[in-house]
């Protein structure tokens, strides 16, 4: 009985050693920040002052600390990854739905309230009516983008069982277009047909990122750019492939966002392109009030071996961008979410001035406020088919 329990005092005292060694080990090695694959910040070190000792979440920030920092996590995290995409065949995996080569958001099922949609989409145009009221005060013209989010263009790829939102999507389109045609608003819905003339046989989303691919973006900017010159106001310069630009594929391999949440497991098969202008417009760029040494509107990477991702267009999301081009044209500016990155280093080509600005980050002045000081031209929303009816974030533009 004796040399049994000194057997488990033992055993107990060297797991317990175990666990503070590897604990010490953690706090002590060099703090990662972020998570490549993950794209987040990672837990630190809790603060040790009285005030966050007693908050009621204080142990769990440990807890979050040591899940995050544990040494070889990432390499652990991608072989479950392998075996649930690989071995298993998980039909969803890091909350991403695998379909046919074809990377996608999971929705969790959620039966569609047709009346709420429709007095969310009153809402979101009542208040899209006062900010054209606002522009069309000083002269100014509003035009509104619809795309299609990336669940929704490939609705189609969604297993039978998984919910792929196709009646949440019908109920906002049937009433959001409705209401926008009942006030007036200039509603565009870009053409991305198979037959589409802009860019005919080629993919127009990302099979593994959530935004649509350059080309889509530049059948969101044509779009745009004919239905502004075809309204008579104004005369817009139009990039055309051939003409005067010529598109190009990077040979850099492109990691996706959905490919970066599966930890980059399946392999990086894609590509993404840029316009390269027959002939260089000059111009200036300021990031939040700041202006760029070497402006530019794509961020390239410094060898054709460098993975990429959709930052490489205007950066990634930034709160405002202003780029001056220096011309005797209309002052533009776009809002929206990320979906404006791609078509903004396509759309500064058609203005004198172009401004763009990301209401999810930038909080100076609500935007009505931010038109009625800067009076641009003409104003261009681009959303997506997911926040149609969303008042939150790029449509809460009279900051309420």
């Amino acid at each position: 009985m004796k040399t049994k329990k000194t057997a488990n005092i033992i055993f107990l005292s060297v797991f317990l050693a175990f666990i503070l060694i590897i604990s010490a080990v953690i706090i002590i090695k060099p703090k990662l920040q972020t998570s490549y694959y993950e794209n987040r910040a990672l837990a630190q070190i809790p603060p040790m002052d009285y005030k966050s000792m007693t908050a009621n979440n204080y142990f769990n920030r440990w807890e979050r600390f040591f899940s995050d920092q544990a040494a070889g996590r990432q390499s652990l995290v991608r072989l479950a990854t392998a075996i649930d995409l690989n071995v298993i065949h998980r039909p969803v995996v890091n909350d991403v739905v695998v379909s046919d080569g074809v990377f996608l958001r999971f929705n969790e099922f959620d039966p569609v309230d047709e009346e709420k949609v429709r007095a969310q989409s009153k809402d979101v145009v009542t208040e899209l009516s006062a900010f054209r009221d606002i522009i069309s005060s000083y002269g100014g013209e509003f035009y509104y983008a619809a795309v299609p989010a990336h669940y929704t263009w490939f609705a189609d790829k969604y297993p039978w069982y998984l919910n792929n939102r196709s009646d949440y999507t019908d109920a906002c389109l049937k009433a959001f277009t409705s209401d926008m045609s009942e006030a007036g608003i200039n509603l565009i819905m870009p053409d991305f047909s198979p037959q589409s003339a802009a860019t005919a046989g080629r993919a127009l989303y990302s099979p593994t990122d959530h935004h649509f691919t350059f080309y889509g973006a530049y059948d969101t900017y044509r779009s745009i750019i004919e239905r502004i010159n075809s309204d008579g106001k104004y005369t817009l310069p139009m990039l055309t492939e051939g003409v005067n630009f010529e598109f190009k594929t990077l040979p850099n391999p492109y990691m996706g966002s959905r490919m970066r949440m599966l930890m980059n497991v399946p392999g990086i098969t894609e590509h993404t392109a840029i316009a390269v202008l027959d002939k260089d417009i000059p111009f200036t760029r300021s990031d939040n009030g700041v202006a760029q040494k070497k402006p530019s509107v794509y961020y390239m990477p410094v060898n054709e071996r460098e993975v990429i991702s959709y930052g490489i267009y205007m950066g990634g999301d930034v709160a405002e961008t202003v780029v001056d081009t220096g011309r005797e044209l209309p002052s533009i500016l776009v809002y929206g979410e990320s979906f404006t990155n791609a078509v903004e280093c396509l759309m500064y080509t058609s203005a004198g001035v172009m401004r763009s600005v990301d209401l999810r980050y930038y909080k100076d002045m609500p935007l009505s406020e931010y038109v009625e000081k800067y009076k641009p031209d003409i104003v261009i929303c681009i959303r997506g088919y997911d926040a149609l009816v969303l008042n939150t974030d790029n449509g809460n533009v009279m900051g309420n």
